[in-house]
């Protein structure tokens, strides 16, 4: 799968677009993203992150918190990632002390963000509109090829696809303290 990520000018737009297209509303969702970061150094959050995502609301099976660090090579259109760590918990305390244990010589707490969504199915792509607390509305696609992607790009009439990771971006916009 491929994903990409771009922003947009109107959620209800963007929704009523996608609609039109034959995609499915699959449900809503919100969460809270807690970024970790490396204690030391340069980081580059487009390359590899370490991340606790805090389910509000989804219709996903999960528990209530998600850890995961992932690995991603970024392409032409889009992304391909690689998850080399997916661990699941019943609160963020829980999830926390995990952290601390197995990562806390390498990863503190850098920054959180928070999102609201609605997941939409079209053939074999996800689609995730997403309005991000402080900063703007997005639409991110998982596909099987970046044409697919390109495509879906051109009929919503996205503002701009976006190159980093969000988890990135975030830091670049607000830094490692929120």
């Amino acid at each position: 799968m491929i994903e990409a990520r771009a922003i947009i000018e109107n959620i209800d737009e963007t929704r009523k677009m996608l609609e039109s297209l034959g995609a499915v509303l699959d449900g809503e969702y919100s969460f809270k993203d807690v970024i970790f970061v490396p204690r030391e150094g340069n980081y580059d959050l487009n390359k590899d992150f370490l991340r606790a995502r805090v389910y509000i609301k989804n219709n996903w099976y999960t528990k209530k918190v998600v850890l995961v660090r992932k690995q991603a090579e970024f392409k032409d259109v889009g992304k391909t990632g690689k998850v080399i760590l997916k661990e699941e918990f019943d609160s963020e305390k829980e999830a926390n002390g995990f952290v601390e244990a197995e990562f806390g010589q390498e990863f503190k707490r850098g920054f959180e963000y928070e999102r609201v969504g609605w997941q939409y199915n079209l053939e074999s792509s996800r689609i995730f509109v997403e309005d991000i607390k402080g900063y703007k509305s997005s639409i991110e696609i998982e596909a099987d090829t970046q044409d697919q992607i390109k495509y879906l790009f051109q009929k919503i009439g996205i503002v701009k696809e976006l190159k980093d990771s969000l988890p990135e971006i975030m830091r670049k916009t607000y830094g490692t303290r929120n």
